[in-house]
């Protein structure tokens, strides 16, 4: 199946500019130790909600398990209705490039298919309508769920934000993939996703989208910050506030999709 590319303009400074963060937005340094391996966050309504399972990347340790970006996320996905897990798998907060060593993408697969379990049995969950989303290194390991060949029960969807992504060859998969890909990222060249992507045979459709003039980390907001400099370890992350407040819009656009569940 040919993917359905879609280009998303990087400077779409009107719709930023109309639409404003979340209430309590804040940027903060990395914690010092890893969290808990499964932090979840849910609206206290007594309802099932729709589930989304976090899965951090691991460069810097600005994308890592430790960065305060996916606690911000997951706030605002409570705000927007949808329950919300961060994922800290073992060896994300050792940093990059240790952690992509210390854990394959069949390892981190694993995890990220224990992680969904757990959260499926979460009481404030809807265990028919979860989601996954993954960053960097944390997206490899999403990717390595989409393709298995047994779809894991209750998941509708998958992101990946800048993955490295598998060498090209024939595969399948019936969960519908959104990749979101900076078209300057050196870290993890999105040439290597559409020739990835051009071999998937369906019947899951795979989206991308491409954020022009931008690198990897386009929306890890302490990148941008010159505070955060000593802690800018890894890999090459560059923020752009406006890419990052589109992403964001197009990711909660993407898990509002009435799509089947598995």
């Amino acid at each position: 199946m040919t993917p359905l590319r879609v280009a998303a303009l990087a400077a779409a400074l009107l719709l930023a500019a109309c639409a404003a963060p979340a209430k309590g937005y804040r940027i903060a340094a990395p914690q010092a130790a890893d969290p808990p391996v499964l932090r979840i966050y849910a609206p206290d309504d007594g309802a099932r909600h729709p589930a989304v399972l976090i899965v951090p990347g691991c460069e810097a340790p600005l994308l890592s398990a430790r960065a305060a970006f996916y606690e911000r996320l997951a706030e605002r996905l409570e705000a927007e209705g949808f329950a919300a897990a961060i994922l800290a798998w073992p060896g994300s907060g050792s940093g990059d490039p240790s952690c992509r060593t210390m854990t394959a993408p069949a390892t981190l697969a694993r995890t990220i298919a224990g992680a969904l379990g757990q959260l499926r049995a979460t009481a404030r969950v809807d265990p028919e309508r979860l989601h996954l989303a993954g960053w960097a290194w944390g997206g490899r390991g999403v990717l390595e769920v989409v393709m298995a060949e047994q779809r894991l029960p209750g998941l509708v969807s998958a992101a990946a934000f800048y993955p490295p992504c598998p060498a090209a060859r024939p595969w399948r998969s019936a969960v519908t993939l959104q990749l979101f890909l900076a078209e300057k990222d050196a870290v993890a060249p999105p040439a290597a996703c559409r020739d990835w992507a051009d071999l998937s045979d369906g019947p899951g459709p795979v989206v991308i989208t491409r954020y022009v003039g931008v690198g990897h980390g386009f929306d890890i907001d302490e990148a941008g910050d010159p505070r955060f400099a000593p802690y800018r370890t890894g890999a090459p992350i560059a923020f752009d506030a406006s890419t990052a407040w589109q992403s964001w819009l197009d990711l909660l656009k993407f898990l509002r999709l009435a799509l089947p569940s598995g």
